[in-house]
């Protein structure tokens, strides 16, 4: 097989991000300087970081989990007072954002190999009230974003206490009943095209919570977090061990709020966690799970080597099967990639809002250095 390039991988592997996920645009900032060649064992991961995010904010921070040749290495990284130094934030819990979407594919998979679901079970089929626009929308069509539901949805007027600091907080579920039923309109024909859609995936976590009688929180607690020991890892700010939690902060470094999230947007970008729970989650990615392999299938073909499975961006080239996830919320920036055939796997967590470019950056530089 021909081994690709590292660059031209790089290269590829950023077009994604652009492609599935419209990144934000990082703001400018001053370059720190670094003693991490100090604090960091591994030189090359060193000329990386400070490449990659030579203008983390002050008073901010990476946790950087790495999965290959069987082993798990951790990196920790904080500018502290305008130098970059090696930190120990293994068990910090940050908000991971839109990877929730991730969980979500995975919950939807578990609740099909148990039938209490299908792909093909439409919203009407799973709402009492009639809606005439997007009724026939299915499972699936929710899970890889060919829905046709926009981004977010239109009725923000109707939300009571709407806050844009803390925007998916207060969405009620009489204001999803509300727009389903008349205000909704869709920007494509359902399973015709790849329309990103926070919305979509926040009704497809209520629906598979509401199958069950209960919340999203319970429904990942039972098919994920606790068979695999995730005790780091949640939706609800009121359930994190707050020694741990890291606080939000802005591209400049100043402190913003966490985000909370109501029971019909949760399943969009809710999950707070550490690196070393994420890896417990890329390390049963890996195996031959038939729950876990349902979430990778492809499921709409994009275009370009460009695939959507349930919940997971999936890339393909000269032999590399990647898949990935960016996050972001209001003091969080986040990145997961891996690679299953051969047991590869990145995850970058941070606190700092709008930092997406050199997260993800960061994310595929690591990703291409312990794979060749």
């Amino acid at each position: 097989m021909r081994k690709l390039s590292a660059r031209k991988l790089l290269l590829l592997i950023l077009s994604v991000c652009f492609l599935l996920t419209s990144c934000n645009k990082d703001d400018d900032s001053v370059s720190s300087s670094s003693k991490l060649s100090n604090d960091i064992e591994n030189q090359d991961y060193v000329k990386i970081i400070e490449n990659d995010i030579a203008t983390l904010p002050i008073n901010t921070q990476v946790a950087i989990a790495l999965v290959h040749n069987g082993i798990t290495e951790y990196v920790g990284i904080t500018n502290n007072d305008g130098v970059l130094r090696g930190i120990n934030n293994t068990e910090a819990i940050f908000e991971i954002g839109s990877i929730t979407k991730v969980f979500t594919g995975v919950c939807l998979s578990k609740m099909i190999w148990t039938d209490e679901v299908s792909l093909t079970e439409t919203l009407q089929e799973h709402f009492e009230f009639e809606m005439p626009v997007v009724g026939d929308i299915t499972l699936k069509q929710l899970a890889n974003h060919t829905s046709g539901l926009p981004r977010i949805p239109t009725n923000i007027n109707e939300v009571n206490d709407f806050d844009i600091n803390n925007p998916y907080a207060s969405y009620s579920i009489e204001n999803l009943e509300s727009y389903l039923q008349t205000d909704v309109n869709l920007n494509s024909v359902s399973g015709t095209e790849y329309l990103y859609s926070n919305l979509g995936m926040g009704i497809l976590g209520y629906t598979l919570a509401q199958n069950r009688n209960t919340t999203y929180e319970e429904l990942l607690q039972d098919i994920i977090f606790n068979p695999l020991n995730m005790s780091n890892s949640t939706t609800l700010l009121s359930n994190i061990d707050m020694s741990k939690l890291v606080a939000p902060r802005d591209i400049n470094g100043n402190l913003v709020s966490h985000w909370d999230f109501s029971e019909t947007t949760s399943a969009s970008g809710s999950i707070k966690s550490s690196v070393s729970d994420m890896s417990k989650f890329i390390i049963k990615n890996f195996d031959t799970d038939t729950v876990y392999n349902m979430a990778q299938t492809k499921t709409f073909d994009i275009g370009n080597n460009f695939y959507m499975g349930l919940g997971w961006n999936l890339f393909e080239v000269d032999g590399y099967n990647i898949y990935n996830h960016n996050g972001g919320t209001g003091g969080f920036s986040s990145m997961l990639m891996l690679e299953k055939e051969k047991q590869t796997g990145v995850i970058v967590l941070s606190n700092v809002e709008g930092y997406n470019d050199a997260i993800e950056e960061l994310c595929n530089s690591l990703f291409v250095e312990i794979n060749e």
